[in-house]
C-alpha cells in the first residue's frame, strides 16, 4: 500500500508538470496562447480541491521519499536508482523559490500574474531564476519519467512502446523549452518599451516589498528543508550505529563468499552493502522477481512473505526455497544463491522458466550417495545416527548452493542434482564437475568436525552424467519439486554404483567431461557397459577429485 500510494502521488506531480511544460511550448505562439492553456492545466490546481490534491500529493510523496531513505541499510545503489533519489532530494530546493513567487504573493499579497508579467521576471528582472525554473522543471520531470518507467517496464505490453515512451520523455521537454525560449525573447523585446512595462506592472499590482517577502519565504523554506534533511541523515546514522552493537548474521553467499549483515536489513541491502552485485530491476520494491534466490539453511526461520511477495513469486511459479531478496529480513544466518545475474533486465522478471510445466532439457545429472550408511546406523540411537544423516545432507546441499546446483531427488542416503537448468549445458557440466570437487571438501571438513564421534569417516560415491531428459515440476500438487526422468538419468545412478567397482569416489561420463571442455587425460579412461542399456559408455574413473584442474575449461562444442 505504501509503494501504491508512492507511486500515486508521483504521478500527480508528474501530470501537474506536464501541464506546466504544455504551458511553455505554447510560448512559440504568444503570451496569449501561455494563458489561455492555463486556462486547462494550470488552473484548476489553483482551486480548492486542487490544492489539497497537489498539496498532499507533494507532502506524501516528499515524506515516504525520506521515510525510505531513513530506513535504507545502505546507500549503494544502482546509478538509475542512485540519479532518481538525488534528483529527488535536489527538487524542493528550487521547488520553493517558484512557490514562493507565484502561490506566496498571489494568495498571500494579492499579485495579479500572468505569462506576461512570469516572462519579464525571470528574463529581464531576475535571469537566474528564469535558470532556476528550466532546471526545476527538467528534474521534476526526468525524475518523474524514471519513476514511471521503473514502473511500467515490469508490464510486458510495455516493452512494444519502450521507444516510444522514450521519444516522448525527450520530445516533450524540447518543445517545451523551445516555447520557453521564444516567449523569454520576446518579454525581452517588449520590456524595452517601457511603457508597455510600466502599464503591466502597475496592472499586476506589483511592489518593491513583494520580491523581498518572496526572497525571506523562499530562503527560510530551504534552510528549514536543509535541516530536516541533516536530521534525517543524522537519525539515521545513529540508528545504524546501535543496530551494529546487535550481533550481526552472517550471509552464506553463492561460491562460499560471507557477507556479514545488520539485523533488519533485506538480504538485498546487505548484499549492496557488501559490495556484490544483484539483479533488482525495480530497485528492491517487491515487484519485479529479478531479484530472487535460492534459500537454503535459515529458510525455516523466515518470515513467510506477505501477499504482495507471493503475488510475484507466483507470477513466475517459484518453488518455495525461492524467495525475493528484497523482501527478506533474515534473522539467523542464511544461505542463499541467485537465480539470475546481476545484468538480468525487466523481461527476466516475469520469464518463467520453460522447464517448469515440463519440457526436454539438456543438463548435468549427478548422483551422490553414502557409503556404509547401514554400518553407521549399527550400535547409534536414532537421534544420533538422524544427526549425521543431516550433517551430510548439510554439506551437500552447501556444495550444490555454491556451484549452481538444483537439489532434484532424495533417496535415504543419498540424492540426484541437476545442473544447467538456467545456464545451458557448457556451463551445467563444468559446475556439475566443480560441485563433485565442493562435495568432496564439505564432506571432508565434516569428518574432521565429526572425528570423535564417527568409527571411521564418511565416504561417498558420485556418478555425474550429461544428456537430454524431461525436466519439470513433478510430485503431489501441495509438494512438488523439479525433478527429471530419462535414460541419461539412469545411466547417472548407474555411474555412481559403478564407484564401488573401481573403488574411487567419482565417475564422469567422457560426454560431461566433453561439453565441461574440462582436460582429464590424467585420469583412467575405460569404456564400461551399463545395465538396463544397450551399448557402452565411455567414462573417466577419478580417485582424487582435488586433482582436476579446473582452469582447463574453455568453450567447447562436442561434434
Amino acid at each position: 500500500m505504501v509503494a501504491r500510494i508512492r507511486l500515486y502521488s508521483g504521478m500527480v506531480l508528474l501530470v501537474f508538470v506536464t501541464g506546466h511544460l504544455f504551458n511553455a511550448s505554447m510560448g512559440l505562439f504568444s503570451f496569449e496562447a501561455m494563458d489561455a492553456s492555463s486556462q486547462f492545466t494550470t488552473r484548476p490546481w489553483r482551486t480548492l480541491p486542487g490544492t489539497v490534491l497537489l498539496v498532499g500529493a507533494f507532502l506524501t510523496h516528499t515524506s515516504l521519499s525520506l521515510k525510505s531513505l531513513f530506513f535504507r541499510q545502505t546507500l549503494r545503489m544502482k546509478p538509475w536508482e542512485a540519479t532518481q533519489n538525488i534528483l529527488g532530494l535536489l527538487i524542493p530546493l528550487l521547488l520553493f523559490g517558484h512557490v514562493a513567487a507565484t502561490r506566496g504573493l498571489v494568495e498571500i499579497m494579492g499579485l495579479k500574474t500572468g505569462y506576461a508579467l512570469e516572462m519579464v521576471a525571470l528574463f529581464v528582472v531576475s535571469p537566474e531564476f528564469g535558470v532556476i525554473q528550466v532546471a526545476l522543471v527538467l528534474l521534476v520531470w526526468f525524475h518523474g519519467c524514471i519513476g514511471l518507467h521503473t514502473w511500467a517496464r515490469l508490464k510486458p505490453r510495455y516493452q512494444r512502446y519502450q521507444g516510444w515512451a522514450l521519444g516522448l520523455a525527450v520530445g516533450w521537454p524540447v518543445m517545451s523549452l523551445s516555447g520557453y525560449m521564444a516567449s523569454g525573447n520576446r518579454a525581452q523585446q517588449m520590456a524595452a518599451d517601457q511603457e508597455w512595462l510600466g502599464a503591466l506592472v502597475k496592472e499586476s499590482g506589483f511592489t518593491d516589498g513583494m520580491l523581498t517577502a518572496a526572497m525571506g519565504w523562499m530562503t527560510n523554506l530551504c534552510i528549514g528543508y536543509l535541516i530536516l534533511i541533516g536530521l534525517i541523515f543524522g537519525a539515521r546514522w545513529i540508528r545504524l550505529a546501535i543496530a551494529k552493537r546487535e550481533t550481526p548474521l552472517v550471509l552464506h553467499y553463492q561460491g562460499g563468499q560471507e557477507i556479514t549483515a545488520i539485523p533488519g536489513a533485506t538480504v538485498l541491502e546487505s548484499l549492496r552493502a557488501g559490495g556484490i552485485p544483484h539483479a533488482s530491476v525495480c530497485g528492491g520494491r517487491g515487484r519485479c522477481s529479478t531479484c530472487r534466490v535460492r534459500v537454503g539453511r535459515g529458510a525455516d526461520w523466515l518470515t513467510p512473505p506477505d501477499e504482495n511477495e507471493v503475488k510475484v513469486l507466483e507470477r513466475i511459479s517459484a518453488p518455495p526455497s525461492v524467495r525475493l531478496a528484497c523482501q527478506v529480513r533474515p534473522k539467523v544466518d542464511l544461505e542463499i544463491a541467485p537465480l539470475l545475474s546481476p545484468e538480468a533486465t525487466a523481461s527476466d522478471g516475469f520469464e518463467q522458466p520453460g522447464y517448469l510445466a515440463g519440457q526436454e532439457v539438456e543438463v548435468a545429472f549427478v548422483f551422490v550417495d553414502l557409503r556404509g550408511s547401514t554400518g553407521l546406523s549399527e550400535g547409534r540411537l536414532p537421534y544420533d545416527f538422524v544427526f549425521v544423516l543431516n550433517q551430510f545432507f548439510a554439506a551437500i546441499d552447501g556444495a550444490l548452493q555454491e556451484t549452481n546446483g538444483h537439489y532434484a531427488q532424495f533417496n535415504g542416503d543419498g540424492l540426484m542434482a541437476i545442473y544447467g537448468l538456467n545456464s545451458g549445458i557448457q556451463q551445467g557440466a563444468r559446475e556439475a564437475i566443480e560441485g563433485a570437487k565442493a562435495m568432496m571438501r564439505r564432506i571432508a571438513e565434516l569428518n574432521e568436525r565429526l572425528k570423535a564421534e564417527l568409527p571411521t569417516p564418511l565416504a561417498i560415491g558420485i556418478g555425474i552424467h550429461s544428456g537430454e531428459a524431461i525436466v519439470g515440476s513433478m510430485g503431489p500438487p501441495d509438494h512438488p519439486i523439479i525433478s527429471a526422468i530419462g535414460d541419461h538419468v539412469n545411466i547417472a545412478a548407474r555411474l555412481e554404483a559403478k564407484c564401488k567397482e573401481f573403488g574411487v569416489p567419482l565417475i564422469v561420463s567422457a560426454i560431461t567431461a566433453e561439453k565441461a571442455g574440462i582436460d582429464l587425460g590424467g585420469f583412467q579412461h575405460e569404456t564400461v557397459d551399463v545395465r538396463g542399456r544397450d551399448g557402452n559408455v565411455r567414462i573417466w574413473v577419478i580417485d582424487d577429485p582435488s586433482k582436476i584442474n579446473l582452469a582447463t575449461a574453455k568453450e567447447t562444442v562436442p561434434a
